[in-house]
């Protein structure tokens, strides 16, 4: 590998971003509880990108996490809280790769998975977790608190894997705010219809597999905590195959700024829940083509094993194709970054962004609204890239998944109150 080459790949220290079949930059969830209070009308934890050393600062996070201990959940937090986030590292001396042994081909273990573990044994597992823990009887409620009536939640999916989502539906007449947690993560819950409350959850890719419990915290007036429902699901594994990439070829360096500036646009600028979900039902695909990158895997660069994984899926085509909107919503971010070359973000409403990357034409402007099929531009090469093809990714509130799960059954349904109405909410 050339000097200049590693010069490049030394200045992104994330490069299992846009190059090859079009990967994108490893945003890491922070893993730690919260600690302070927080709103249940603002939702989302703060991400981290664990690289290296060093930090982009972000600001204020527009999320928060409700108490989790039961003896100070009993008053909702304060309206506008601020939050302090750490954003995505990028290092600009040290590549962030590290050498795969002669030995060991496989890529290093971020799924919580066993190197010596068969993948069915483990999925296995997972089900007879769920099953133990939902045998377990459950604690009776606090006679003494104010407790709502008739409150009950569902969950859709209830089995699924590293970097998809589910939708989570709660009745609750009494409850004035409802969130949910899961995985040391909130999220705020809409009232859809008069008691009916509901959210999609993502769940990171690099989250632990297994059993695991979704709490549901229900406020009365005033931000009165009034009871918590809790629910089993299991998480597997992303089963996403290792990709090789062969970059060759010569670098300069980049701009270390532009390089925040491509992880703020995508994860940090575009989080906020702007209204109801405007789509009903699966999502076409943007372009037909071949696919060459798929969301979770691992992948090496030139023989060099990445510490990361690929944000979006990849779909390889020809220069010039069109690229056509998969669902409905409006256009929120047009431009060019250092990384992933010319893009659109389109906001689907319910905090459901997605992303359209390395495009040689944007048709489209910003505040344009847009249905399924409607032309957003061109496929290109523009950014890191090694040739033609849309990087195409789902982020929602600031969390990247699997934008194929959104083109299937599986896709995290509506309530019914909004499955006739979803296309044309304003």
């Amino acid at each position: 590998m050339s000097g200049r080459w590693w010069a490049l790949v030394v200045s992104l220290a994330v490069v299992s971003a846009a190059v090859g079949a079009g990967a994108a930059l490893l945003i890491k969830q922070n893993d730690d509880a919260a600690t302070t209070a927080a709103q249940v009308a603002v939702v989302a934890n703060v991400t981290e990108l664990a690289q290296d050393e060093q930090t982009i600062e972000r600001g204020e996070s527009q999320q928060s996490t409700p108490v989790e201990a039961e003896s100070t959940r009993q008053v909702a937090p304060a309206a506008e809280p601020s939050q302090e986030s750490s954003a995505p590292e990028t290092a600009t001396d040290q590549p962030s790769v590290s050498q795969s042994s002669a030995s060991d081909d496989s890529p290093p273990d971020q799924s919580g998975q066993s190197d010596d573990q068969p993948y069915e044994s483990q999925q296995v597992e997972a089900q007879q977790d769920l099953q133990e823990a939902q045998a377990r009887p459950e604690e009776p409620p606090d006679s003494s608190a104010d407790m709502p009536s008739a409150a009950s939640a569902s969950i859709s999916p209830g089995t699924i894997a590293q970097g998809e989502s589910f939708a989570v539906t709660v009745k609750a007449e009494d409850a004035t705010a409802v969130a949910a947690t899961l995985l040391r993560r909130s999220w705020s819950l809409s009232e859809v219809a008069p008691g009916v409350w509901w959210v999609i959850v993502p769940v990171p890719r690099d989250s632990e597999i297994g059993a695991t419990e979704l709490v549901i915290d229900l406020y009365g007036e005033g931000g009165v905590w009034l009871d918590a429902i809790t629910s089993q699901l299991v998480v597997l594994a992303n089963t996403a195959p290792f990709e090789e990439i062969t970059l060759g070829g010569t670098g300069t360096s980049l701009d270390p700024a532009e390089v925040a500036r491509d992880i703020a646009v995508r994860f940090e600028q575009h989080t906020a829940v702007t209204g109801p979900p405007r789509w009903s039902g699966p999502w076409i695909l943007p372009v037909e083509g071949e696919v060459t990158g798929v969301f979770g895997s691992q992948r090496s660069y030139d023989g060099v094993l990445s510490d990361q994984w690929h944000h979006g899926h990849d779909i390889a085509a020809q220069h010039g194709d069109p690229i056509l909107a998969p669902a409905p919503g409006t256009v929120v971010w047009t431009g060019d970054l250092v990384l992933h070359g010319m893009g659109v973000i389109i906001d689907h409403g319910a905090g459901v962004y997605s992303g359209y990357w390395h495009m040689s034409l944007i048709a489209v402007r910003e505040g344009v609204e847009v249905e399924p099929g409607d032309y957003l531009g061109n496929i290109g090469t523009t950014g890191l890239s090694t040739g033609p093809h849309l990087h195409w990714e789902v982020i929602i509130q600031g969390i990247d998944v699997d934008p194929v799960q959104w083109t299937t059954e599986d896709q995290p349904p509506l309530p019914p109150v909004l499955e006739a109405t979803a296309d044309t909410l304003e």
